[in-house]
């Protein structure tokens, strides 16, 4: 099985070898465009995406980064918020107890992240049936760039992955945990 950080090397080496990804004829375009073959890696959130992904949760929290490369756009319709749940029946909670819940701890402690919490939710939009299941991770507010964060998100994907967790996604965002 290939980790993430060998599947990101061999990806950047395949993206560097590409010249221009739609050259040649009108007959070329009938097949595959060169972003449907070579995967997308996650890249820190634009400002307008940070402020706006977590649009409808209480908090709301600012991203950092995460590890989905589905593309983000602005919400047009004001009821197209976010939702939390709880994670529910999935195999990430046998492992959480297991030992990869330490895993992540220890990574997060290695790399001297700040984490504040670390919960395993689903998060959606609320008008909509698919609620996908991710590690959400909390860190105090501008201690970590999205740049870094995109490091981070990707070494817990893989730490996931090693673990046949794969299909979690991994989010960070800035977060303060206040007692009362």
């Amino acid at each position: 099985m290939m980790s993430i950080t060998e599947f990101t090397a061999s990806a950047k080496e395949q993206d560097s070898n590409i010249s221009s990804p739609i050259t040649g004829t009108s007959s070329d375009l009938d097949s595959p465009a060169t972003e449907d073959i070579i995967p997308s890696l996650p890249s820190p959130p634009s400002k307008i995406e940070a402020e706006h992904y977590y649009d409808g949760l209480y908090s709301r929290p600012i991203l950092v980064a995460r590890s989905s490369t589905i593309p983000w756009k602005l919400p047009t319709d004001p009821e197209e918020v976010k939702e939390l749940r709880p994670i529910g029946n999935h195999a990430i909670r046998d492992a959480w107890e297991g030992e990869l819940a330490q895993k992540i701890f220890a990574y997060l402690d290695s790399m001297k992240v700040k984490w504040t919490s670390i919960d395993l939710v689903r998060i959606g939009i609320a008008e909509q049936r698919s609620f996908l299941p991710v590690v959400w991770i909390g860190v105090k507010p501008s201690t970590l760039s999205g740049h870094d964060g995109v490091k981070v998100v990707l070494k817990c994907k893989e730490i996931l992955v090693e673990h046949d967790i794969t299909d979690v996604d991994v989010e960070i965002r800035e977060s303060e945990v206040i007692r009362y």
